[in-house]
């Protein structure tokens, strides 16, 4: 009678062990998207230049002028040699002529686990309004620092519009106007080391 008792002990204890060991497994990843949003940022070089900016330089050499004629003085008073002229070096030129687009992908996320997360694997899905079409995914992987009950704010520039194309004639719209849109967390490390990895569909 002993030593069938202490088997069932011994089997409903591996039992309990492996159903903890399941339930952590298919636990989540402790992560939760409060917030996420898209949008194109477009710069134009020609029109952000200052239109002052050759007049401000102008009156800068004037100064310089002035300063070295004084110094001049000085040193002719003194017996010295006068100073060299300054050789005027032409402006560097201050990037791109063209206009530049960037995608910027934002996304607030809230640790809702006991430990802290130290990288974070998440994907920006996009689908076709009203279908369930995926027509774009974009994929990244944040070395972040969220510690268990806070919340943080990753931005990240990219290239690369959401999708193959853009239509142009939605570009001025807001996000939810042209996609629906759906936040994937890929995998998540924490500060302990461990690692949640999301199941294959």
């Amino acid at each position: 009678m002993k030593v069938p008792g202490s088997m069932l002990v011994l089997f409903l204890f591996a039992s309990g062990a492996s159903a903890q060991a399941l339930s952590k497994l298919s636990a989540g990843p402790g992560v939760m998207v409060i917030q996420k949003q898209w949008r194109i940022d477009v710069r134009n070089p020609a029109v952000e230049k200052d239109p002052f900016g050759p007049n401000k330089q102008r009156e800068q050499e004037v100064i310089q002028q002035r300063e070295d004629a004084r110094e001049n003085e000085r040193r002719i008073q003194q017996g010295m040699p006068a100073l060299p002229p300054r050789i005027r070096m032409p402006a560097p030129e201050t990037g791109p002529r063209g206009i530049s687009v960037t995608y910027i992908y934002e996304v607030k996320f809230r640790n809702t686990g006991e430990k802290g997360i130290r990288t974070l694997t998440w994907e920006y899905v996009f689908f076709e309004p009203g279908t369930e079409r995926e027509v774009g995914r974009r994929r990244f992987i944040s070395k972040v620092s969220i510690g268990p009950g806070r919340t943080r704010n990753l931005v990240v520039r990219r290239a690369s519009p959401p999708t193959g194309t853009i239509d142009a004639t939605k570009a001025g719209k807001r996000s939810p106007d042209q996609y629906s849109e759906q936040v994937v967390i890929q995998s998540v490390r924490y500060a302990d080391g461990s690692v949640w990895q999301a199941t294959s569909n």
